[in-house]
């Protein structure tokens, strides 16, 4: 199966597309007939599977929206003839409201570990590589594992950064798997202690934005430039870097992505995982925004190719007719201070917004310089303060979230923020 994948990356696109078409089309009949949440989602509306012939129909489906998935029992998600309490179970953050519970049956698990490893595969991974993963929730050990094939050790990201730093001496890994905030911490102990560590020839950044700021650090601290993996706990990881680094490859043969808006914008990212049966994920509006990019990749991969992730919606700092500023924004204006080491945006009122930083010297003088040069390009409504902080305080199991908004998303669509300024 993962040389299948792998082959996939250059198919022509006419091949890729019939595979795709044909997964979804007997993923939405099983969906149909065996799920009783989507039967009633296209009763109400008037859609039947039968009318889907191509990639071309994608918009008659009816969109699966988050809110719709919580509010269901277990036995109106999950397919006819398979029992919740005997499938695995996984669950979000719920970083934004009430964790949603995904069910996996024995065959929706191996699918997303395929997944998963294709990514690896795709970066020159081996099966004698010896992986260092740190998270908050440990996986399974498999007993091949024990075997020496593909051998992992496991960190809890509720451990100090220096202990992390002992397990890549103690274990010499080949292969490095964290989010972008526990990379940062990781890279940021090494440089302090002095660490002299073998360099690992994969790093993996997934879960978190990986900002350019933590991708040199860690690139000059551990030696390798990391990947960064996009992905969601509901359809594992689907969009990753080449070797390029240029965008996001798409695992077009296990999922279909679609962004919702026109080349060149944001727009929602709406999400089909063509190989969950057990609790099937068809057109699910994951709630992140990407840009997609039409240019091919110079690497020669045929995959679709997301330009940018921008992450939630909500992470972004709203404006008072409607528009949000995205992380970018602020990271390509921000990166021209050398001393600048760390940023945190937080909104709490639509007109006021606070900069934390974490800077090599806290010099009165850069503060004033950054706070003045910022409120100058920002819209004339927002008033901005400035605070230097030792460290962006982040809470255990937490993701790191570069703009923490609490001004709600309701406000209808704007054109949106994000790329090379106001």
């Amino acid at each position: 199966m993962i040389r299948q994948s792998l082959a996939s990356s250059r198919w022509r696109l006419e091949d890729l597309r019939q595979v795709q078409e044909e997964r979804l089309r007997r993923l939405l009949i099983h969906a149909y007939h065996n799920v009783p949440l989507y039967r009633e989602l296209y009763k109400e509306v008037g859609y039947h599977p039968e009318e889907f012939r191509s990639l071309d129909d994608l918009g008659k489906i009816p969109i699966l929206q988050k809110n719709r998935l919580k509010q269901a029992s277990p036995e109106e998600i999950v397919a006819r003839g398979v029992d919740p309490h005997r499938c695995g179970v996984v669950e979000t953050s719920g970083s934004t409201g009430t964790p949603l519970r995904i069910f996996l049956g024995a065959i929706d698990q191996q699918w997303q570990r395929v997944v998963a490893w294709r990514i690896l595969f795709e970066h020159g991974f081996r099966w004698t590589d010896r992986t260092l993963e740190i998270r908050m929730t440990f996986g399974r050990q498999f007993f091949v594992q024990r075997l020496g094939i593909a051998p992992k050790e496991w960190c809890s990201i509720l451990d100090p950064p220096e202990f992390w730093a002992q397990c890549m001496v103690k274990t010499r890994p080949d292969v490095i798997v964290a989010g972008a905030g526990t990379l940062h911490a990781l890279a940021e102990t090494v440089e302090t202690l002095g660490l002299n560590l073998p360099e690992p020839r994969l790093i993996i950044s997934d879960s978190e934005t990986l900002s350019p700021a933590t991708r040199q650090l860690v690139r000059r601290a551990l030696g390798s430039d990391p990947v960064d993996v996009y992905g969601l706990v509901e359809l594992s990881n689907f969009a990753w870097e080449c070797e390029r680094r240029s965008g996001f490859h798409v695992s077009a043969d296990s999922h279909i992505v679609e962004v919702a808006a026109a080349s060149g914008e944001p727009g929602p990212i709406i999400t089909t995982a063509l190989g969950m049966w057990t609790m099937p994920m068809i057109r699910y509006e994951t709630g992140d925004l990407a840009e997609v990019e039409t240019t091919p990749c110079p690497c020669g991969r045929t995959l679709p190719l997301l330009r940018r992730i921008y992450g939630r919606r909500v992470d972004s700092v709203a404006l008072q007719d409607g528009r949000r500023i995205f992380w970018p924004f602020f990271h390509e204006f921000l990166g021209r201070y050398d001393e600048l080491h760390q940023w945190r945006i937080l909104q709490d009122t639509l007109n006021e917004v606070l900069l934390q930083i974490v800077v090599t010297n806290n010099a009165q003088g850069l503060l004033s310089r950054i706070e003045s040069d910022l409120q100058a390009v920002l819209p004339g409504e927002i008033h901005l303060r400035v605070e230097p902080v030792e460290r962006i305080p982040i809470s255990p199991g937490e993701k790191t979230r570069m703009i923490i908004s609490k001004v709600g998303t309701t406000i209808e669509q704007q054109p949106d923020i994000g790329r090379q300024g106001l």
